[in-house]
């Protein structure tokens, strides 16, 4: 059986190596390309020394590859940069994974207030199939454009999905402790990331519906309510 041919765009960011290396462990899978705009033309070992040995790659920019044909491509990009790229990549029959939230949510007048740009592309925001496979396995397995879901969204969604749809809780009451570590909030340095900081330490944020993840989970736990 042929190997899937996988490019990831945006490979050296937290989320893209970790995606990296998980690929490289598949039996099915042969990653063809990753794209670093920082560091095209350099080996991804680089940024990171341990997959020097087994199975470093060289990175590429992303004007190099997007005509390179693959069948999947991981698009590991920050929120409102893969939107104006992924179109093309659908419209040639490739299968899309966004790790970005540019196409979890089906309003595009969400987009706007929560992540503070215009969705072109409506009739994708329909198309995309939410990433979470213990929900929505087989139609992520026949879908072109998956949408991976949030962090927050992951943990609460799952924890909630069959309490809903058995109605065993009041759609209208509920209330969600969840933490999260810092990788999630990416490379960029921040004082509230700093080790200092952060270490033996608990901070809320965007407390009182200000979470641009509060839109995504009552997009999702609406659906199963109502399922």
């Amino acid at each position: 059986m042929s190997k899937i041919k996988v490019g990831i765009i945006g490979g050296t960011g937290y989320t893209g190596i970790e995606l990296y290396r998980w690929l490289q462990k598949h039996p099915q899978a042969e990653v063809v390309y990753v794209t670093s705009e920082s560091y095209s033309g350099k080996p991804l070992s680089t940024i990171y020394p341990e997959v020097a040995q087994r199975c470093d790659i060289q990175l590429k920019a992303f004007e190099e590859i997007k005509n390179q044909e693959v069948d999947a491509a991981f698009f590991c990009l920050p929120h409102g940069h893969a939107v104006n790229v992924v179109p093309e990549f659908v419209s040639r029959g490739v299968k899309v994974i966004d790790i970005s939230a540019d196409f979890r949510l089906n309003d595009t007048q969400s987009y706007k207030r929560w992540y503070g740009f215009e969705h072109p592309y409506p009739e994708l925001l329909q198309q995309a199939v939410y990433g979470l496979p213990e929900l929505n396995r087989e139609k992520i397995s026949q879908a072109t454009l998956v949408a991976n879901p949030g962090c927050y969204p992951t943990s609460v969604i799952l924890a909630l999905a069959p309490l809903l749809q058995k109605q065993v809780i009041k759609n209208t009451e509920i209330i969600i402790d969840s933490k999260s570590g810092l990788s999630g909030a990416g490379k960029k340095l921040s004082l509230t990331t700093h080790f200092v900081e952060a270490t033996e330490n608990v901070a809320a944020y965007n407390v009182g519906r200000l979470h641009r993840h509060v839109v995504e989970m009552e997009q999702e736990l609406t659906k199963l309510a109502q399922s």
